[in-house]
């Protein structure tokens, strides 16, 4: 599927990731930037994904929440039977919820001759949503690698060859390697986080809510936030507090989350209500197709200049007991594009609060 471009705020025509135009960029533009290339999903489909597998030569390293997509999961299959060494690190707790999961690692991946993780229970939740290409890319963002997100979830995915943040991030997943098991094994006591040399990187739970906090502290005009999850105090606290110092401070959230417990459902209801009451322009989305996705992106826009991308929400455990992982950026084109989208979504797909 090809999504159409969009204006910017300075009226510039944004092109898709499928163009031709992009598949230029995507190769070009990606020199020692943090972050170059920028797909918006469900509307860009699985080609940052496929692009960066089928480019590896020797190996890829993948940290995620879910791994289950089929098409995702063929093509490291087929980079398996070329010679590329696979290895994965999942989430425990969706991999035991997941039969689907449990039966596409199986048939694509383990069965190929990959490797397979399950990340320590020392994280409720690990959710890094990480994918190294060799030693030289990082594809990252806020989408589960599962069939649904590309059918009707908005997230999004960027690509990233800073050799500071590459080195971080390779540390992190060796580290996190040695520290899970294979499926049917038991994890280590303990899962520590190698040090962070980048002061771009958010990873969870070490430093995800001084840099969150930080970020958000620096609007000085506006802060526009994507979330699915919230309840955190910490972090509602201080869109509330942008609000009282003059910024413009937009958020958009779901208003039922998809899965989520009485117990979470209650939470997001409440949060909603008092970020509302706060001053917070709150905007919700309902029914979810490819037009009108269900808002699963964690993201946020610091006056139109800085962005933040990663697998952290705005709930209770997402930057204190996971495993996270985010990252700052500045580039002129990424966070336009963002900003774009964030409006687009703001007034077209979802409604006030």
């Amino acid at each position: 599927m090809t999504r159409r471009g969009f204006l910017g705020a300075a009226g510039a025509t944004l092109v898709s990731l499928a163009s031709p135009l992009a598949e230029r960029a995507f190769a070009s533009d990606c020199g020692s930037a943090s972050s170059c290339a920028l797909a918006v999903l469900p509307e860009d489909g699985r080609g940052i994904y496929l692009r960066a597998i089928d480019a590896a030569k020797d190996e890829i390293r993948i940290e995620i929440c879910v791994l289950e997509d089929p098409q995702i999961l063929e093509r490291l299959e087929a980079a398996l039977h070329r010679g590329v060494s696979v290895r994965a690190i999942v989430d425990f707790r969706k991999y035991a919820e997941l039969a689907s999961e449990r039966k596409h690692l199986e048939t694509y991946l383990t069965s190929a001759g990959g490797e397979l993780h399950l990340s320590n229970p020392l994280f409720p939740r690990s959710f890094p949503k990480i994918i190294l290409i060799d030693r030289d890319l990082l594809v990252y963002g806020s989408a589960c690698l599962d069939q649904t997100t590309f059918a009707r979830y908005r997230d999004f995915a960027a690509t990233c060859r800073n050799e500071q943040v590459l080195g971080d991030v390779q540390r992190l997943f060796e580290n996190d390697w040695v520290y899970s098991a294979p499926v049917g094994q038991e994890s280590h006591l303990f899962n520590p986080t190698p040090a962070i040399s980048s002061g771009d990187l958010i990873i969870a739970p070490v430093n995800a809510a001084q840099r969150l906090v930080g970020l958000y502290q620096q609007a000085l005009q506006s802060l526009n936030v994507y979330t699915e999850l919230l309840g955190n105090p910490t972090l509602e606290s201080e869109l509330a507090a942008a609000v009282e110092r003059g910024v413009l401070v937009r958020l958009i959230a779901p208003l039922h989350v998809n899965g989520g417990t009485k117990e979470i459902q209650e939470r997001q209801l409440a949060s909603l209500t008092a970020l509302a009451a706060s001053g917070v322009n709150v905007h919700v989305n309902g029914r979810e197709t490819v037009g009108l996705p269900y808002m699963h992106a964690r993201a946020a826009l610091i006056d139109g200049q800085t962005s933040y991308l990663g697998s952290a929400s705005l709930s209770p455990d997402a930057i204190t007991f996971n495993r996270e992982f985010g990252l700052v950026f500045s580039e002129e084109a990424p966070v336009r594009q963002l900003q774009a989208q964030f409006e687009s979504d703001y007034e077209l797909r979802t409604k006030k609060f």
